[in-house]
């Protein structure tokens, strides 16, 4: 289910703080000058004694035509543009579609037979151009359970990268088109990544903020916590006791960006993780995930409901409870202070420990925020955590920075969104896996 989420009073961020790296720039609509610089990844130390011109191949147009559609539903204007309408193929996702990459001017919804009407938006059917999504209307040519035929055009998104061989020789890789999750393109054997570019769907040409420099390849470590704010669960690891972990959150923690693999949700992959640095411990993972509900929603639920706080968080009695809420957004910081007192409060006279789970970054306008270059997380509930765990001595694991540290990484944090908008693919969910063994010592 789609997480929902309101980012309220999120500052707008101006420049972006200095990139590291080996220098690039554009020097034309659709090349690149990288260089003079030096920078040193994964142990190899990369000199480039002058700029590198390189040309970069513009964004792929594809042209669909006759998809076949069984039935279209009625245009739903007042829904989310993901579901206002039939989706289109090529532009789904998981759970939604992809949005900016289709070219609205392109698209003919057509009668299945071929002799039948000529179809006409605003009578027969409308769209939603930005998301993607078709309709038919009351009173049009389009009947309930009609099937029709769509053409149109879209442009998918890349991510290219900059790469020196073994023998010094800078190249151009071209990533693979895609919409949704998309990853850098796979190297040859001694071939190390110095910059990444961003190429997300139908733009013009390349600006500063399609250029990924790579600064480093991992997030700087952090010293271990839980010897002082985890103490009862590291002793019951370190025993090779039975340990019950209750990972309590929403739609991310249901598995939402990867639900076809259970083993890659973020607190799966954290159990495993655990039980290989303490193998003699009996490790139980709970889940209690609700998608598009928030913390507090998840607690005034009523006791009839399939989702229950009490039944899924409190009568396990876990000695450890993780919480992630990307929907708790909306909470300002002092919102958030007031707020997780009272979580702390029932948690603690339960006998459980707590880890509070920053959250992963959704998608740019959704935080209100013009780059994905920035150190800082801007929304005032993620200060708000932060200042909570730092005043009431509560373990925090740090999703966020990761999330913030990708496009030193020379990623752009969007490509780790398995629906394009705020669910983490597997890549994504281990990031959390890491800010939370990151607390615990080896």
């Amino acid at each position: 289910m789609m997480t929902l989420l309101i980012a309220l009073g999120v500052q707008i961020l101006g420049s972006p703080p200095q990139a590291g790296g080996i220098p690039i720039r554009t020097v034309a609509d659709w090349s690149v000058e990288v260089g003079p610089g030096t920078v040193t990844l994964d142990g190899r130390e990369i000199t480039l004694a002058r700029g590198e011109t390189l040309v970069v191949e513009p964004p792929e147009r594809r042209s669909i035509r006759d998809e076949a559609h069984p039935a279209l539903p009625l245009f739903r204007p007042k829904a989310g543009g993901w579901l206002k309408g039939s989706r289109l193929e090529k532009l789904i996702t998981v759970e939604c579609t992809a949005t900016g990459l289709l070219l609205p001017e392109t698209v003919r919804v057509k009668a299945q037979a071929s002799e039948g009407p000529v179809l006409s938006r605003g009578s027969d059917y409308e769209m939603d151009e930005f998301w993607g999504t078709i309709g038919r209307l009351e009173g049009g040519k389009i009947g309930e359970g009609i099937p029709v035929r769509i053409d149109y055009d879209y442009t998918p998104c890349r991510l290219d990268s900059v790469v020196v061989g073994p023998e010094g020789k800078v190249s151009l890789v071209r990533g693979t088109p895609g919409v949704g999750s998309i990853e850098p393109p796979r190297l040859a054997p001694g071939e190390t990544a110095i910059a990444n570019l961003w190429i997300p769907g139908p733009i013009p040409k390349l600006t500063a903020e399609n250029l990924f420099p790579i600064e480093r390849v991992e997030s700087p470590p952090v010293a271990p916590v839980a010897e002082r704010l985890l103490p009862k669960t590291l002793e019951k690891l370190r025993a090779g006791n039975e340990v019950t972990i209750v990972a309590w959150g929403d739609s991310v923690t249901d598995g939402g960006g990867v639900e076809k693999n259970p083993e890659l949700r973020y607190q799966n992959q954290f159990a495993k993780a655990l039980q290989e640095r303490f193998p003699k411990a009996a490790i139980r993972m709970l889940t209690a995930g609700w998608g598009g509900q928030h913390s507090r929603g998840y607690m005034e639920a009523p006791p009839e409901g399939a989702k229950v706080f009490a039944r899924d968080v409190l009568e396990p009695k876990p000695d450890l409870v993780t919480i992630e809420f990307v929907n708790d957004a909306y909470l300002s910081e002092e919102q958030t202070q007031e707020h997780y007192r009272k979580i702390k409060d029932i948690l603690e006279a339960n006998g459980s420990e707590i880890i509070l789970i920053t959250p992963h970054l959704v998608r740019p306008d959704w935080m209100a925020v013009t780059t994905m270059k920035f150190d800082e997380d801007p929304r005032p509930y993620v200060k708000g955590l932060y200042r909570f765990a730092k005043e009431n001595g509560v373990a925090l694991a740090d999703g966020s920075r990761r999330w913030c540290e990708l496009w030193r990484q020379g990623i752009p944090y969007v490509t780790l969104e398995a629906n394009s908008i705020n669910h983490p693919d597997a890549r994504g969910h281990a990031l959390f896996a890491e800010a939370l063994m990151e607390l615990f010592p080896e």
